[in-house]
């Protein structure tokens, strides 16, 4: 009797230490096929797969670094940039600078870009140039007058020279001239100004201040004005000069009717003769110059509307010549009227 064969051990499944293996399938996958074999489209896309799939977190480091290089490098850069510094004086107190003064400068700040973006030209003070025992002559302006933040520097200043030149400073008192711009309303003008106070002190080059007859106010406007109105008003002394005391004046600017004399005609004198036809009698001289005197704007009304010489007589003085004065009607009141000649010879036609 033969013995029975012996058991073939059983295989077990384990678990490795990176995870569980795969359960078997029914289905066979095919290896690989060696990159010889692949078609071309097949062996690109196994390509960028794995440059952009493999080792991720090795590749984002590297891009990370690569980025902080780049940044520290170009904020460390060297750059440049232009701003404006103000200018301020000091002047002897008996001398005027005559010469043109410089308000600011231009200077290039330098430095690197990360205390370049930070920096603020209003943050730096103004260049003091004192010129108390200046004579005349050039004064130079250099880097060193100006006070950067830490880290920048001032490699070019525009300009860097002022020329600079006195005069002898002078006082004087002169009218104060107030200027009117703008026309009245029609019919009426501007018949004077008064001025509160009527002069002023003037301070300055000796050459300006005694060349200058009066200081100027700003403009008034009376346009559409009819009635005497008073206004405040600066005054505006040339470039260099300093007016005491300072501040506004008071102007008072007197507008009236504006008076006019019109001469109206040759009229015909009409005759006016109750019961009689006028073209009976005659007048010698036949016409006659009316003046009239008084407001412009009533004097256009009465032309508008008309005016006319009138002689009224009785018929029984009509009836023989005879001297009778010449009215006017369509005068307004207030207007003065003068005929010329005053009396006409009335009589009846021959």
């Amino acid at each position: 009797m033969t013995a029975p064969p012996a058991k073939r051990p059983v295989r077990l499944e384990t678990v490795s230490a990176l995870g569980r293996a795969p359960a078997r399938t029914g289905r066979i996958e095919p290896p690989p096929l060696p990159p010889e074999d692949q078609s071309p489209w097949a062996r690109v896309r196994s390509l960028l797969r794995g440059a952009f799939l493999e080792n991720l977190i090795l590749k984002f480091v590297s891009m990370v670094l690569a980025l902080t290089v780049f940044i520290l490098v170009n904020t460390d850069r060297e750059r440049e940039i232009v701003a404006r510094v103000g200018v301020s004086y000091t002047v002897p107190e008996d001398k005027v600078l005559v010469s043109e003064r410089i308000d600011e400068v231009r200077v290039t700040v330098q430095g690197p870009w990360r205390r370049i973006k930070r920096f603020d030209e209003r943050e730096i003070d103004r260049i003091h140039l004192d010129l108390s025992h200046v004579q005349g002559g050039e004064v130079l302006i250099t880097p060193d007058m100006i006070q950067l933040p830490q880290g920048l520097h001032i490699t070019s200043v525009t300009p860097r020279v002022l020329r600079v030149a006195f005069e002898k400073r002078a006082t004087k008192d002169v009218d104060v001239a107030p200027v009117l711009a703008g026309r009245p309303l029609h019919g009426y003008i501007v018949t004077g100004t008064q001025v509160d106070p009527p002069r002023v002190t003037v301070r300055g080059a000796e050459g300006l201040v005694s060349a200058l007859p009066s200081v100027r106010s700003e403009e008034i406007r009376v346009d559409g004005r009819s009635d005497t109105f008073e206004t405040q008003v600066p005054l505006v002394p040339p470039d260099g000069v300093d007016v005491s005391p300072e501040g506004a004046v008071a102007v008072t600017v007197r507008i009236e009717e504006q008076l006019v004399t019109r001469r109206v005609g040759p009229l015909e004198v009409a005759l006016e003769i109750p019961g009689s036809d006028p073209a009976r009698f005659k007048s010698e001289p036949a016409e006659v110059t009316v003046v009239l005197t008084g407001g412009l704007r009533a004097i256009e009304r009465a032309l508008e509307q008309g005016i006319r010489a009138v002689v009224k007589v009785s018929p029984a003085d009509a009836a023989r010549p005879h001297a009778a004065t010449v009215a006017v009607e369509g005068a307004p009141p207030g207007v003065g009227v003068q005929v010329l000649p005053p009396r006409v010879t009335i009589g009846p036609r021959r």
